[in-house]
């Protein structure tokens, strides 16, 4: 059974929206460029950008003119999702006043929608500078700005900043970003990297919300896996378990650690309880079966292998169902119908377990003379010598049931040969000699 897992959550984009400056309290503002000015707003507000345009048309034609007159023909191209345009512009008005936050804002904005990373990084990290107070979304946006262009180290620099500048305003996402920077970082750190993300992807898995949490819970399950934790992600699930104890997801991922610790009767406990919350696949169906024949309870593996048998998909391996049904009705002592379920088995392509299973029932029903060919098969086909050499013995036996003396003492001098099994063939050739001596 293999875990699946979610990809990580995708990152929070920045917020895409134009940041308005006010043109109250600039000095150095002439009246008509005032006047200019809250015309092309308030065309702005409506939507009205031609009459915006016209508006700031005097204005921009000027030589000297307010970095607020460039700012706002900005907005409007930056409206009409003319990024480039926008970047001209904004570029221009902070230019002209390097102070003027908001410019910077709407510049970084626009440069990360044009995937300019490392230009939109450093506009963000100077609209931080210039926010009074300090506004961590704009330290945060250039973090992520930096992620994106590849730049990790300046992007882990920028979050782990503000993880120690705002230890009682920190934000879910930052941890986030931060997880994904380490998770991310090459080189020989790669475990190490994993273990400084686990205490955030803890609390992530504990305050997220709704399906961020499922996700980030599911991740803090692989990333104890990933670290060799397997007590710390059996642990998880277990209060997991005990938080929302109807979740069949969780009771599949208890199934698979109890089964990669060999606990196979907690491991079958859980799939069973999987198989009442929500009936899973063919792999975990047979997983199932598999469970019940290994741990000697073969009543309860029977219906799962006869629900895969019913099943018409080619996900399933119906020979491997069919000699598990097979062995399974051995276990419970009706070699009868462990027949039916072997003889549907192509013959052409019958397996060296298939068929010692055939000989061995043959030989329970008595049915001698069958059985001894499937054992002299099967002691042909024996992988291994001693394998081989058992196979000649029931053969032996078998032949000495039909009366083919000839034919018993031929396989118990084969079976003679191997030093594990060489006392028992002798003495029923013994047993042989003697009887052909009587008769």
């Amino acid at each position: 059974m293999a875990l699946r897992f979610f990809h990580l959550i995708a990152l929070l984009a920045v917020l895409l929206c134009p940041c308005i400056a006010s043109a109250e309290g600039s000095p150095s503002m002439r009246p008509s460029e005032h006047r200019g000015i809250e015309r092309a707003r308030a065309a702005l507000a409506q939507k009205e950008y031609a009459e915006a345009i016209a508006a700031l048309e005097p204005l921009l034609e000027r030589e000297e003119r307010h970095p607020l007159v460039d700012f706002y023909r900005g907005v409007i191209a930056q409206s009409r999702q003319d990024y480039a345009a926008a970047c001209t512009w904004f570029e221009h008005s902070v230019a002209g006043d390097p102070t003027l936050r908001a410019g910077w804002i709407n510049l970084a904005q626009c440069y990360f929608q044009l995937r300019e990373y490392a230009g939109a990084a450093q506009a963000f990290e100077r609209s931080y500078v210039l926010s009074e107070p300090y506004e961590p979304r704009w330290r945060y946006n250039a973090a992520l700005a930096w992620y994106q262009a590849g730049k990790l180290e300046h992007a882990k620099k920028l979050i782990l900043q503000l993880l120690q500048d705002f230890p009682d305003a920190v934000e879910l996402k930052w941890r986030e970003l931060l997880v994904h920077i380490y998770l991310h970082q090459d080189g020989q750190e790669g475990e190490q990297n994993l273990r400084l993300a686990l205490p955030h992807v803890q609390i992530l898995a504990q305050e997220s919300t709704a399906a961020a949490q499922q996700r980030w819970r599911e991740y803090l399950i692989h990333l104890y896996l990933q670290l060799d934790m397997p007590e710390k992600a059996l642990n998880f699930v277990t209060h997991l378990l005990e938080l929302e104890i109807l979740e069949p997801r969780w009771w599949r991922i208890a199934a698979h650690l109890h089964q990669e610790a060999q606990s196979y009767a907690e491991a079958l406990v859980a799939l069973q309880v999987v198989g009442f919350l929500a009936p899973g696949d063919v792999k975990e169906e047979s997983l199932r079966a598999d469970l019940c024949m290994h741990l000697g309870i073969p009543a309860q593996a029977i219906p799962s292998f006869t629900t895969l048998l019913e099943r018409d998909t080619s996900d399933i391996d119906r020979s491997k169902v069919l000699l598990g049904l097979a062995q399974a009705y051995i276990q419970r002592h009706k070699p009868q119908e462990a027949l039916k379920y072997l003889e549907q088995l192509d013959p052409v392509q019958e397996s060296v377990s298939e068929l010692r299973l055939r000989a061995r029932i043959l030989y329970m029903l008595e049915d001698y003379a069958p059985a001894y060919t499937a054992y002299v098969e099967l002691a042909r086909r024996g992988p291994q010598p001693r394998a081989s050499a058992r196979a000649w013995l029931f053969a032996g036996y078998a032949a000495w049931h039909t009366g083919e003396l000839k034919k018993a003492q031929t396989a118990l001098q084969h079976a003679a040969q191997e030093p594990e099994i060489s006392n028992q063939a002798q003495q029923l050739l013994r047993h042989l000699q003697e009887r052909g001596r009587r008769e």
